[in-house]
């Protein structure tokens, strides 16, 4: 059973690595938790907000990021993209989701998005 009080990541903790990735737009891929998560909480739209972040010159240069979707209220939520050392690389208030939990976590290492369980 889901509770939201918990995050997407320590709900589908039990992915550890990958069998497969799966291809995406511009070159990155993304692993089976990833997808899983996409498609069980209807959040794509998640994963392609991350990918086109990468267009960015600021972003191609950061070969590791660390990508936190947070609840702010009810409906809204923020996301954070940082270095992996804690130094914020972008911020975006998303103004309506209906993302289940309050909060889920996405590693980007190079072209691959995962979860941290499964690195």
């Amino acid at each position: 059973m889901k509770n939201p009080g918990i995050s997407a990541n320590e709900f589908y903790n039990h992915f550890s690595g990958t069998e497969q990735y799966y291809a995406y737009f511009f070159g990155f891929v993304f692993t089976d938790g990833v997808k899983i998560i996409a498609e069980e909480e209807q959040c794509f739209w998640l994963i392609a907000c991350i990918v086109s972040y990468q267009l960015s010159e600021k972003f191609r240069q950061e070969e590791f990021q660390v990508w936190k979707l947070e609840r702010v209220k009810e409906t809204q939520f923020r996301l954070t993209a940082t270095d992996g050392n804690n130094k914020v690389l972008a911020t975006q208030d998303i103004s309506f989701s209906d993302f289940f939990f309050n909060e889920f976590t996405i590693w980007k290492e190079g072209n691959v998005l995962l979860l941290p369980s499964e690195h």
